[in-house]
C-alpha cells in the first residue's frame, strides 16, 4: 500500500521517541522510503544510528553537516515528501510549528512541506490536557494537519490518562488509509446523515426510535480517512467527530435533517443516508406540557418529508445516492423496492431478526444491494462495516468516472479544472442523448479553451462546478434552465479549498441540438448559453487575480462587463430583469462599481494575507481577514443595495464561523454585529460565532 511512498518522519525529544524504530520497520515493510529528521532533544532518547540503520538513510537533525559544510535542505524535503508523520510530537514541538518558530530542522520542514501532515502528540496528561496545549492542536487542525489522537493508558509518570503516543500500527493504518482513499475518495465531497430524529409531542414529549448514529457516524470517520471533505447531518446523539476532515450539522427533527441534506447535496458527489427518520411527525406539537386524563389519547401524524426520495429526484449525473433499509419482515423484497422507487444507486441491508444488527448494537450484519448483484456479509463490528460500504462506494465512484471521462482531453495548463453536471430529472419522455452531448459539449467549451494569458500551475487551478437543471426542454432544441455556479481556491499551506464563488443562476435560455459546436467569439456572441459560460469563467478568473493582488483582475472583470453588455443587447431579459435586481448583470454590476472598491480589495486581504497566512500565523490571517470584513462594511454603507456583499456573506458564512470559532470576545463582537447588520437572514450563523468557545 505504501511502495514507493516517501515519507519524512519527525521524531522529538520524548520518552515515546523509542516506538520510532518500530514506525520505521513497519513504514520500510509496507514498501515506503522513509526519512528520519530529529530534534536534538530526540537524540537523548533514541540514537540517529539506531533510525539510520532501520530507515537506510542517514538521519538529518542540524541545518548543515559540521564535518563537510553540506546543507540539509527542508525545502527539498517538502518536495520529496509524499507525507510527513511527527511521531511523537512534544507539546513544545506542537507549540513550535502551530505559531511557526522554526528553531531546528524539524519545524522548517514542516512549514516547508507540501505534502499532508500526521501529527501524533505524546505527552503527560496534564501537559495533554492544558489550555495551550489543546489550543495549538486546535491551530494545527485548522491549517489542514491531520492529528493523530493520543492514546489513553499508563504514562511514563505511571499516572493514568491521555497522552500515549498512539501505537506504531495504528499510526501506519492511519497512513495506509489515506493513500488508499487516494485512489476514488480523495476530494470528494460526501455527505451522510446519522442517528435518530425527534418529533415532538409537546415541550417534554417527543416520537423516537432506538438509532444511536454509531453506524453513521463510523462511515463519515472512514469517509474522512480516505481523504473525503464530509458533511455529516446527525440527529439528536451523544456521539463525537474524531476527524478533522468532518463538517457536522446538528439536527433534531426530520425536517431539518431534510432542509440541511437537501442544502448539502448539490455540492456533493456521494450521499450516504444512514439516519432513522421518523416517517410521521405529530400535526400540532402542544405549547406546553400536555397532562394526563382519564380519557384516551390522540396523536394524529402528519407524513414528513422522504429524504432518500427527495434526493433521488434531483441526483445529478455523476452524484452518488446511498441508502439504508432496517426490515423486520421481506427484507431483500422491501429493499430492492426502496432502491428503484427512492433512485438509489444501491442500499445497504439490516435486518432486525439477525442478532446483532440494527440499533443499539456495536456490531452490524449488511447486505449490499445494487442493480446488479447482491453481496452478503458476516456479522462485523460498525467500524469494519463502515470499510466494507465505504469500500463499495469507492469501488462504484472508479467505475462512474471512467463513465463520465469527456470525448476530449483538457488542454494542458489551463485556469480551470472544471466539473460540468446537466440533471435532466424535470424532464419526462425525452430523448436523453442530447442531455449527454449538451453535458459533454460544455465540458469541452470549458476545460479545453485557454481563456488567459496567464500561467496555472495544476495545483493553482480554480476549481469549477457548473450544474444545469433542465427545467424544460422542447423538440426543437429550446433548453431553460437554472444554474449553480461554484468556485474554489487552493488554500497555501492547507489540504483544503475556499470557495472564490458560489451563485444560482434562475434562468437561462438557449438553443442546443445534438452535435451543436459551442464556440465563444468577443464581440459576436449569437449563443446565450456560451455567453453565460464564458461570462461565469471571466468572473471567477478575475476574482481569483483579485485576490493574489489588490485590484489585480481588472482586466478580466472587465471583459465579463462587456460580456453583459453584448449578451444584453441580444434581448435576453434575464441578464437584468430578476427579482430585486439579484441576477448575474447586477453581480458583476455591484462588483465594478466604483464605490465598490473596497469589495475587490478586501478578496486580496481576505485570501491572500488571511486565508494563505493562517497556517503560519493564526491571529495574523484572522487579523487581515477582519480587516477585509470592515471592507465590506463599508462597501454595505456606501452602496446597501449592492447585491455582491450579500451574496458574499452567504457562500462564506460556513468559513467565516469556523475563522472566528477561536478568538477573543472583542473580535466576535465586532464582527457579528459587522455581518449582522450587513446579512441578518443570516443571524444563525452568526450565533454560532457568538456561541462558540474560545
Amino acid at each position: 500500500m505504501l511502495k514507493g511512498k516517501n515519507i519524512v518522519l519527525g521524531v522529538t525529544g520524548s520518552i515515546a521517541a523509542y516506538k520510532a524504530a518500530v514506525l520505521v520497520r513497519l513504514l520500510v515493510k509496507e514498501g515506503a522510503t522513509v526519512q528520519v529528521v530529529m530534534t536534538p532533544a530526540a537524540k537523548d532518547f533514541i540514537t540517529p544510528l539506531t533510525l539510520s540503520t532501520l530507515s537506510g538513510r542517514p538521519v538529518m537533525c542540524d541545518f548543515f553537516q559540521s564535518e563537510n559544510g553540506a546543507w540539509n535542505s527542508h525545502v527539498e524535503l517538502g518536495l520529496w515528501a509524499d507525507a510527513m508523520i511527527v511521531a511523537p510530537a512534544t507539546a513544545s514541538t506542537l507549540g513550535k510549528m502551530a505559531n511557526g518558530v522554526a528553531d531546528n530542522l524539524l519545524v522548517t520542514t514542516y512549514l516547508s512541506m507540501k505534502a499532508p501532515v500526521f501529527i501524533a502528540p505524546a505527552m503527560d496528561l496534564d501537559m495533554y490536557a492544558h489550555p495551550s496545549t489543546q489550543r495549538n492542536v486546535e491551530l494545527l487542525k485548522g491549517y489542514g494537519n491531520h492529528i493523530i489522537e493520543a492514546a489513553s493508558g499508563e504514562l511514563a509518570s505511571h499516572l493514568c490518562g491521555k497522552g500515549r503516543l498512539e501505537e506504531p500500527e495504528a499510526i501506519v493504518e492511519r497512513i495506509k488509509d489515506f493513500f488508499l482513499g487516494s485512489s476514488a475518495l480523495t476530494g470528494k465531497k460526501v455527505l451522510v446523515t446519522a442517528g435518530p430524529t425527534y418529533e415532538k409531542i409537546d415541550p417534554v414529549r417527543f416520537i423516537g426510535n432506538y438509532s444511536t448514529g454509531k453506524m453513521g457516524f463510523a462511515i463519515a470517520e472512514e469517509c474522512a480517512a480516505q481523504g473525503a471533505e464530509v458533511t455529516l447531518v446527525a440527529g439528536p446523539v451523544s456521539l463525537e467527530c474524531k476527524h478533522p476532515g468532518i463538517k457536522r450539522v446538528d439536527v433534531e427533527s426530520a425536517r431539518e435533517m431534510y432542509d440541511a441534506a437537501m442544502d448539502a447535496f448539490p455540492a456533493c458527489d456521494v450521499a450516504v443516508l444512514s439516519a432513522a427518520v421518523a416517517d410521521y411527525r405529530p400535526a400540532q406539537c402542544a405549547p406546553v406540557k400536555m397532562k394526563r386524563t382519564a380519557d384516551d389519547m390522540f396523536i394524529e401524524l402528519t407524513p414528513n418529508s422522504d429524504i432518500a426520495a427527495s434526493l433521488g429526484a434531483v441526483k445529478g449525473e455523476g452524484q452518488m445516492l446511498v441508502g439504508f433499509a432496517l426490515e423486520t419482515n421481506n427484507a431483500e423484497e422491501n429493499a430492492r423496492l426502496k432502491l428503484e422507487k427512492k433512485n438509489l444507486d444501491f442500499i445497504v441491508l439490516n435486518s432486525l431478526e439477525d442478532k446483532g444488527a440494527g440499533f443499539a448494537c456495536d456490531t452490524n450484519k449488511i447486505s449490499i444491494i445494487d442493480k446488479n448483484e447482491k453481496s452478503d456479509f458476516p456479522l462485523k463490528s460498525k467500524k469494519d462495516v463502515a470499510k466494507d460500504i465505504v469500500s463499495h462506494i469507492a469501488k462504484l465512484l472508479t467505475v462512474l468516472a471512467f463513465m463520465l471521462l469527456p470525448l476530449s482531453a483538457s488542454a494542458e495548463g489551463e485556469e480551470l479544472n472544471a466539473n460540468v453536471t446537466l440533471n435532466a430529472s424535470k424532464v419526462q419522455g425525452s430523448n436523453t442523448e442530447v442531455f449527454t452531448q449538451l453535458e459533454e459539449a460544455l465540458k469541452a467549451f470549458i476545460n479545453d479553451r485557454k481563456w488567459t494569458p496567464n500561467v496555472y500551475e495544476e495545483v493553482e487551478r480554480i476549481n469549477c462546478n457548473f450544474t444545469f437543471v433542465v427545467n424544460s426542454y422542447a423538440n426543437d432544441g429550446s433548453f431553460d434552465c437554472s444554474l449553480m455556479v461554484q468556485a474554489s481556491r487552493p488554500v497555501f499551506g492547507a489540504s483544503y479549498t475556499s470557495t472564490l464563488f458560489q451563485y444560482e443562476d434562475k434562468s437561462i435560455k438557449f438553443k442546443y441540438q445534438p452535435f451543436d459546436r459551442l464556440e465563444f467569439i468577443e464581440d459576436n456572441l449569437d449563443n446565450n448559453l456560451t455567453a453565460v459560460v464564458a461570462f461565469y469563467v471571466y468572473m471567477i478568473i478575475g476574482m481569483d487575480l483579485d485576490t493574489m493582488g489588490e485590484l489585480g483582475g481588472g482586466e478580466f472583470l472587465n471583459k465579463a462587463l462587456t460580456i453583459a453588455n453584448n449578451a444584453q443587447n441580444l434581448g435576453d431579459a434575464g441578464w437584468r430583469a430578476g427579482s430585486g435586481g439579484n441576477n448575474r448583470y447586477s453581480i458583476i454590476d455591484d462588483y465594478m462599481n466604483g464605490a465598490m472598491e473596497p469589495v475587490r480589495k478586501l478578496m486580496y486581504k481576505y485570501h491572500r494575507l488571511g486565508l494563505d497566512t493562517m497556517f503560519r500565523n493564526a491571529d495574523g490571517g484572522r487579523k487581515a481577514i477582519t480587516e477585509s470584513i470592515a471592507l465590506l462594511k463599508k462597501a454595505y454603507e456606501d452602496r446597501p443595495m449592492a447585491y455582491f456583499t450579500k451574496l458574499f456573506t452567504e457562500y462564506k458564512a460556513d468559513e467565516i464561523v469556523n475563522v472566528y470559532s477561536k478568538c477573543t470576545p472583542e473580535e466576535k463582537k465586532m464582527v457579528v454585529e459587522t455581518l449582522s447588520n450587513i446579512n441578518p437572514s443570516l443571524s444563525s450563523a452568526w450565533d454560532r460565532i457568538t456561541k462558540s468557545n474560545n
